[in-house]
């Protein structure tokens, strides 16, 4: 690593003298190599100030607090609209300084970086001026190999911690903008942001947080998965996301209590790269969660955006508490929705004025869905053939309503099927991979209520939920049911076509249980979700259909 050898960078003399009241600071820089880039600087709450590099390599932040910098740290974001790394301060080879520390001096009105050169998954101050300057920033604690953060071009995805620590850092990670497993690469861009190798919608640590998810649900017809036809592939699965009403991605934003009754408005911003998000996308619709009003619900984002051509955010309530959303039909494919792209949920008043800025990372999401490799419906197993079937033409039990699965009076049905994959994250990993830590269950067609303790024959990978119902004892939903009550206890790993699951369960009992009529043809699925997250969960559906006598 070459060591630091910087030249322009201004202090003040008095620099070691350092304030204790509240004044504001600019912070200046120069990004080499970084043409058409942004910098972020993150607050450790998680509100994000943004600066455009100019042609001449400079970037700016005017009048920032100290309280603001304090904790606060610098990340590069590509012309593409995606996260590039932070901004290494100080390199210690095996540990750096990615944070300020808020020390300033009494006099100091600025902060001059110097030179940041662009490297692979994060950016370094080339400057010596660190030895003079190094109390402005934090100490060297991220874990770094030659300099080089853990996470930085891994997406955050290393590990960092021992299971016993992760509680700990949890608690340490608590600020969205705060990088608890000293990875370098802060909550709100990092896919595992406590360092157990357990992806956010996945991980109970993560429950509660605004992590942004995404749905998945196809029938037999569409179905695609590692293990059936012909596999996965990039075309393959962009002929899929890219259709009408197939795939989601959500945003929420919670609100600080303190500043909530003043937020009353928002819009989303992200680069003119990408088509799905961008000002007047030409792309994007609004699919609209459970609470949203009928304005934000199948329309296109253009018919909806600020003064400015911003796709705007809506308010609404969940659990009682004031949020702000924005769901997204990218109707485009993979190629174009990349883990790591960039998204700001800019929050405004009542005069449109900017109260607070967030920034997410689209998340990890379903490529596939979990797919029934065989079931048994009381006559003895059978395979699923979807050779014989696809989405304009061929016909097998199942996929439809005309030839469903004919279920024997006993109403137990076994399904036997492949978990849903995600893509390659990490620099090391190629190909696709079977998700793991997710929760799996049988959606009883349009009863919304969980089939828990109508089970049998669980794989024994699956961790039973020992309190699945809801306030009560409710079975419903809308009152806390757990409609997937199965965990798997088996981590990420390569698809294969030997990993599969099997449950067995009562569908007539659980239809009966739930007021609906049995006997007739509904509408199943099995059910894959990740860890609640703020106004929802990460999920995958097969939906099939079953004839009950």
């Amino acid at each position: 690593m070459k060591l630091f050898s910087f030249s322009a960078v201004l202090f003040s003399a008095a620099l070691f003298s350092f304030s204790t009241y509240a004044q504001n600071v600019t912070v200046n820089g120069k990004l080499k190599n970084g043409a058409r880039y942004k910098v972020f600087l993150l607050e450790k709450d998680g509100n994000t100030r943004v600066s455009s590099v100019r042609g001449n390599g400079r970037f700016s932040f005017p009048r920032v607090s100290k309280s603001a910098l304090t904790g606060a740290s610098l990340h590069l974001v590509n012309p593409a609209g995606r996260y590039s790394g932070p901004v290494v301060f100080q390199d210690r080879r095996s540990k750096v300084s990615t944070t300020f520390s808020g020390k300033l001096a009494q006099s100091q009105r600025t902060i001059e970086l110097g030179t940041v050169s662009v490297k692979s998954g994060y950016g370094s101050l080339t400057s010596a001026a660190v030895q003079a300057a190094g109390a402005v920033f934090g100490k060297a604690v991220t874990r770094a190999v030659r300099g080089k953060p853990l996470g930085a071009g891994e997406q955050g995805l290393v590990r960092t911690t021992s299971g016993a620590a992760v509680g700990a850092v949890r608690t340490a990670a608590a600020d969205a903008g705060a990088d608890g497993d000293r990875d370098g690469i802060p909550s709100v861009f990092d896919v595992d942001d406590d360092g157990d190798l357990t992806l956010d919608g996945s991980d109970r640590d993560s429950s509660g947080g605004d992590i942004p998810y995404s749905s998945l649900f196809l029938d037999f017809r569409n179905s695609i998965n590692a293990n059936i036809r012909s596999g996965l592939s990039d075309e393959i699965i962009d002929g899929v996301i890219s259709g009408e009403n197939v795939f989601n991605l959500t945003i929420f934003s919670s609100l600080p209590p303190e500043l909530a009754s003043n937020i009353t408005g928002g819009h989303v911003i992200c680069a003119d790269a990408l088509s799905y998000c961008r000002r007047n996308t030409p792309v994007g619709f609004y699919g609209g969660v459970s609470e949203s009003n009928s304005d934000f619900r199948d329309r296109p984002w253009s018919e909806l955006l600020t003064s400015a051509g911003y796709p705007r955010l809506e308010r609404i309530s969940v659990g009682g508490n004031p949020v702000m959303v924005a769901s997204i039909q990218p109707r485009v494919g993979r190629d174009e929705v990349r883990v790591g792209d960039v998204l700001q949920a800019v929050l405004t008043n009542a005069d449109g004025e900017t109260v607070r800025s967030r920034t997410f990372t689209v998340a990890p999401y379903f490529v596939s869905v979990p797919a029934l490799q065989s079931y048994d419906a009381g006559s003895g197993v059978v395979t699923v053939d979807y050779g014989a079937i696809n989405p304009t033409s061929g016909s097998i039990p199942g996929g439809a309503p005309s030839d469903p699965i004919v279920l024997s009076p006993s109403g137990q049905l076994t399904v036997t099927f492949w978990r849903p994959q995600r893509e390659a994250i990490r620099s090391d990993e190629t190909g696709y991979y079977d998700w793991g830590n997710l929760n799996y269950g049988i959606q009883p067609g349009n009863a919304q209520a969980t089939c828990a303790g109508l089970y049998s024959g669980v794989s024994s990978e699956l961790d039973e939920d020992t309190t699945p119902f809801g306030v009560g004892d409710s079975i419903l939903y809308n009152q806390g049911a757990n409609g997937t009550p199965y965990r798997d206890t088996v981590g990420d790993r390569l698809a294969s076509s030997a990993n599969t699951l099997t449950m067995t369960v009562d569908l007539k009992q659980c239809l009966t249980r739930a007021g609906v009529t049995a006997v007739g043809t509904h509408e199943v699925g099995v059910k894959v979700a990740g860890e609640d997250v703020t106004g929802g969960q990460s999920a995958a559906m097969q939906r099939f259909y079953v004839q009950v006598q």
